[in-house]
C-alpha cells in the first residue's frame, strides 16, 4: 500500500519542534542559531528511516535526538515454551470436544442401560427370580463385560435352598454397541417382616486402546412382606414377685422350602432365674437348636424360672428366632423372626411368702433323710379386709416321708398330700384386717438315701404349690375373689458313702511279716477302700488319706486300672473316681479299690496299735443339685477287725 511521504515528514517535523521531548517527558531548551540544511526532496536506496536517529554537528558538537520508537526485543526461550504448550493444550482440548460432539470412540456410564426386572416384595423363604438386562447405547464396544450380583446375608441358592449365595460372577465378553445382554437369576431370601433387602449389580468392563477398568452400578430393594417363620409367644402379662412363670413358644414354618439350622435365642430381663424348659436348651439356658424345619412344620419350646422385682415394675423378654451362624453356634447370622413379651410385677393382695429352714428362696437343697422346716408368713397389703381366707399347699414328690409331715395350725390330707389352713384350723385366718400378718407352719423330712428306689434314685425333688383365696369388699361394695400362688422346690442332695478296711489273710494282694508285728521287722497289710452312691450322678470323685512316716507304699493297686496316686513327699495316696452313677452300691457294684502297704515298726511303738493309715475323705459334687458332697472313714490301724482271720491281741507290736 502506498504511503505518503509528506505525512512522515509532518511527523517528525512535529516531534523536533516540541518543547517537550516525547521520550524523555523532559522540557528541552536549545540556542537558536543559524545553520545550514540539505534536505532531500525524495528517498535514495539508502533511505531516511522515518523515526530513525536525526544527527547535525554544531561547532564541533555531535548533536543526537532519540525519536518515536525502541529497538525491537528478543522472546527468551522458556516463553516459546510456555506458549507452545498452550498451543497444544489449546488444540487437545479442541480435539476432545470435536470427538464429544461428533460422538466417536468415546463410552459414556450413561449410555449403558441397566435394568433389573424383579418383584417388589416377596414372602420370606420364597424362591424369588428376576432377569438383569444391559444395553450398550455407546458407539463402540465394551470390552470384557464382567457382571456381578452381591446379596444380603443369609440368602439361598434358588435350584438347592441348602446352598448360601453371597455373590454371582458372570463373564459377558464384548458387548457390541447397541447390543443387549440378558441375565437370569433366581434365589431366596430371608428376613424379618417388612425388612428390605438391597442387591447390589456391578459392571465392569474396559474400552479399546485403553488398559483403565469402567464400572457401572445399579441397586435394587426387595421387601420381605412376611417372615419365613412365625413366631408365636405366649405368656402372663402379671406376676407376683418371685414367683414362676411359663412360657409357650411356638414357631412354624411358612417357606415352601426347608429351613436350615433354626436357632431360638431368649433375651431374659433381669430378675428372672431360669429353672428349666422342655426341650432342653443348646447352651447358656437361653438358647434352643431347632434344627432343619420343613415346610408347614412346627415345634414348640416351653420354659419356665422364678421372676423378682418391685411391685409395678415392667420386665420384657425378647425373642429372637433365625439361621446359626457357621462360624459360631451360639449366634444367629440372619434373623428371621421376633418378638418381646412384658410382664408387670405386682404385689399379691394377700402375700405369702414361704420360708425353707428359714430361708425365703426359690429353691433349697436337702440331703436325704433330712428335715425341712416350712413357714409361711402371710399378710393382707389391701387397705380393706379380707375374709375367709385359707392357704392349700400341695406337697408334690416321691421323696417325702409322708410319716414324718408334721403341722402346726393347719391339717395334712394325706390322700392328696395337701396342707390345708383356714379359719377352721386357725380362727384368725376368718378375718384380716389391712396390713394384719401372721404365721402358719409345718415339717417334713425326705427318704433316707438307702430307702430310695427306682426313678427317685436320679434327681429326686420335693414340690411346694401353695394356693391363697380369700373373699374382699371392694371400695364400692362388691365383692372380689383374692387369688394368689406359689411354689418352693427342694432338690434332694445325694449322700455317698465311703468304708475303708485293713485286711492281711484275705484280699487281692498275698501279704507277709509277722502278725502280730514285731519291732524292726516289716510286716505287709491291705487297704481296701469302698464308695457307695444311693442318689443322682457324682462327678470329680475322689478319696484321699495320709500315711503315716514309718508306713511304706509298695505300689501294688487292684484293680488295676483304677487311677491311685502317691505323694512321696507328702505321704498322700489319692484315689481319682471321676463320675460315679446313680445307685452304684444298690442298683450297679460300689466302686472299691485295694492297695498294698508295709509297716516297719520302732521299739518305741511296742505295746502300741499304730495306725496303717489315717482318715480317708471322699470328695465329689452332685450333678442335679451342683452342691459338693463328702463323707469320711476314720483311719485304719492294725487292729484287723474287717478280716475273718484275724486274731485278739495279734494287733499289738511284740518285741
Amino acid at each position: 500500500m502506498y504511503e505518503d511521504p509528506k505525512s512522515k515528514i509532518s511527523e517528525l517535523e512535529r516531534v523536533l519542534d516540541a518543547r517537550e521531548d516525547l521520550v524523555t517527558k523532559k522540557i528541552k531548551r536549545h540556542e537558536l542559531h543559524d545553520r545550514d540544511s540539505n534536505i532531500k526532496q525524495d528517498w535514495d536506496d539508502n533511505g531516511s528511516i522515518v523515526g530513525a536517529e536525526i544527527s547535525s554537528s554544531t561547532s564541533g558538537e555531535e548533536e543526537s535526538v532519540i525519536v518515536a520508537s525502541e529497538d525491537k526485543k528478543k522472546i527468551s526461550f522458556p516463553v516459546k515454551i510456555l506458549i507452545g504448550s498452550a498451543v497444544f493444550f489449546l488444540v487437545a482440548v479442541l480435539i476432545v470436544a470435536y470427538n464429544f460432539i461428533m460422538g466417536g470412540n468415546i463410552v459414556s456410564g450413561n449410555n449403558i442401560e441397566m435394568t433389573v426386572k424383579a418383584p417388589i416384595s416377596v414372602a420370606g423363604g420364597e424362591v424369588v427370580s428376576f432377569e438383569l438386562e444391559i444395553n450398550n447405547n455407546n458407539n463402540t464396544t465394551l470390552v470384557g463385560a464382567d457382571l456381578g450380583v452381591t446379596f444380603p446375608l443369609g440368602t439361598k441358592d434358588g435350584v438347592d435352598a441348602t446352598k448360601e449365595i453371597k455373590r454371582v460372577q458372570t463373564y459377558l465378553g464384548d458387548i457390541l454397541p447397541g447390543q443387549s445382554v440378558k441375565k437370569n437369576l433366581s434365589v431366596i431370601l430371608f428376613g424379618v417382616e417388612n425388612e428390605k433387602k438391597q442387591i447390589d449389580i456391578t459392571l465392569e468392563y474396559k474400552v479399546a486402546g485403553s488398559n483403565s477398568l469402567f464400572n457401572k452400578t445399579k441397586s435394587v430393594t426387595i421387601l420381605i412382606s412376611s417372615a419365613p417363620v412365625s413366631l408365636v409367644v405366649t405368656g402372663p402379662t402379671e406376676v407376683n414377685t418371685n414367683q414362676s412363670v411359663d412360657y409357650n413358644v411356638e414357631i412354624t414354618s411358612n417357606s415352601p422350602t426347608i429351613i436350615k439350622n433354626l436357632l431360638l435365642k431368649v433375651d431374659y430381663p433381669f430378675g428372672f432365674v431360669f429353672s428349666g424348659s422342655n426341650p432342653k436348651t443348646f447352651t447358656k439356658n437361653n438358647l434352643w437348636l431347632i434344627g432343619d424345619l420343613e415346610p408347614g412344620a412346627k415345634r414348640t419350646i416351653k420354659f419356665y424360672g422364678i421372676l423378682s422385682g418391685q411391685e409395678g415394675e415392667e420386665r420384657g423378654f425378647t425373642f429372637s428366632l433365625g439361621a446359626q451362624s457357621k462360624s459360631d453356634n451360639q449366634v444367629i447370622d440372619t434373623p428371621f423372626s421376633s418378638s418381646f413379651s412384658s410382664v408387670t410385677i405386682r404385689r399379691p393382695f394377700v402375700s405369702a411368702d414361704i420360708f425353707l429352714n428359714g430361708v425365703d428362696s426359690a429353691e433349697l437343697v436337702s440331703r436325704a433323710g433330712e428335715k425341712v422346716d416350712a413357714v409361711i408368713k402371710w399378710q393382707n397389703n389391701l387397705p380393706y379386709e379380707v375374709s375367709n381366707v385359707s392357704f392349700a399347699v400341695k406337697i408334690n414328690g416321691n421323696s417325702v416321708n409322708k410319716s414324718s409331715i408334721q403341722v402346726s395350725g393347719g391339717f395334712y390330707r394325706s390322700i392328696d398330700n395337701t396342707i390345708i389352713f383356714n379359719k377352721t384350723t386357725n380362727p384368725a385366718l376368718a378375718v384380716l384386717e389391712p396390713a394384719t400378718a401372721g404365721e402358719s407352719g409345718f415339717s417334713f423330712n425326705s427318704f433316707s438315701a438307702g430307702s430310695v428306689t427306682g426313678g427317685g434314685l436320679i434327681n429326686p425333688t420335693i414340690t411346694l404349690n401353695i394356693l391363697v383365696n380369700g373373699s374382699r369388699v371392694d371400695y364400692q361394695g362388691g365383692q372380689d375373689q383374692v387369688l394368689f400362688s406359689d411354689s418352693r422346690k427342694i432338690k434332694i442332695t445325694s449322700d455317698p458313702q465311703l468304708s475303708a478296711k485293713a485286711l492281711y489273710y484275705i484280699g487281692p494282694f498275698k501279704n507277709s511279716g509277722p502278725v502280730p508285728p514285731k519291732a524292726e521287722k516289716e510286716t505287709t497289710y491291705t487297704i481296701t477302700w469302698t464308695v457307695v452312691n444311693p442318689l443322682n450322678n457324682l462327678s470329680n470323685a475322689q478319696v484321699s488319706a495320709i500315711l503315716p512316716p514309718y508306713m511304706k507304699w509298695l505300689g501294688a493297686v487292684s484293680p488295676s486300672q483304677e487311677k491311685v496316686d502317691y505323694d512321696g513327699g507328702t505321704g498322700q495316696v489319692t484315689w481319682s473316681l471321676g463320675n460315679i452313677s446313680a445307685g452304684a452300691g444298690s442298683v450297679s457294684p460300689p466302686k472299691e479299690v485295694s492297695f498294698q502297704v508295709s509297716l516297719l515298726p520302732s521299739v518305741g511303738q511296742i505295746g502300741t496299735s499304730p495306725d496303717l493309715i489315717g482318715e480317708a475323705i471322699l470328695t465329689a459334687k452332685d450333678s442335679f443339685t451342683l452342691t459338693p458332697v463328702s463323707d469320711s472313714s476314720a483311719s485304719l490301724n492294725t487292729r484287723l477287725s474287717s478280716d475273718p482271720y484275724f486274731k485278739a491281741n495279734d494287733e499289738v507290736v511284740a518285741q
